[in-house]
């Protein structure tokens, strides 16, 4: 082989691994990038309702709170996520809380999570006064919602994205009916 032909053949080497790598780059940042798990509370509702005021002001309010969670993955790839924990919230103090276990999404998948979750609001307020007035002035109940997803995303078996999912949702409650009145939620992922 005479030293042109090497040059050549090195040359075009090089090109095609350069041209390889762009492709593989430009499909990385479009195509097959991480994009965010949507973690939803598609609806909530209140069952298994039991209370009790006694003469001498003290209330017991027992309930069970369904929240049907939707997790949906909008990637070409299976989003592995570790343990779901949802928190539940009465006046910032924890009255209520859920674990479900690790799984996987499949790609362009979802999953709809039903999320019953008991709640003792009694046992978790340290003032009685805020729950009564909640309940014998407004006829409402407010409660809020916290679930947190952390997973990651494996990419063509080679590249991996971790992700952090978190949802906010407000609850409002009619009192003594237990429905849900109003609900708002707020989604934040974070690469």
């Amino acid at each position: 082989m005479t030293k042109l032909r090497i040059c050549y053949l090195v040359s075009g080497v090089i090109c095609i691994l350069f041209i390889t790598f762009m492709i593989t780059l430009v499909l990385a940042q479009t195509v097959f990038k991480p994009k965010h798990p949507i973690l939803q509370t598609v609806s909530s509702t209140v069952e298994g309702v039991s209370t009790y005021v006694s003469p001498t002001h003290d209330v017991q309010l027992n309930f069970t709170l369904t929240l049907q969670m939707l997790m949906t993955n909008p990637n070409l790839a299976d989003f592995e996520y570790n343990t779901v924990e949802n928190l539940v919230y009465y006046r910032d103090i924890l009255v209520g809380n859920l674990t479900l276990p690790s799984t996987t999404l499949p790609a362009k998948g979802s999953a709809l999570l039903p999320c019953p979750l008991v709640l003792q609001i009694d046992k978790f307020v340290a003032d009685l006064g805020d729950i009564l007035q909640d309940i014998l002035l407004q006829r409402k109940i407010v409660i809020e919602t916290k679930a947190h997803m952390p997973g990651k995303i494996t990419v063509l078996g080679i590249f991996k994205a971790h992700l952090n999912t978190i949802s906010h949702c407000k609850l409002v409650l009619r009192f003594p009916s237990m429905e849900v009145e109003m609900q708002v939620c707020e989604l934040d992922t974070k690469l």
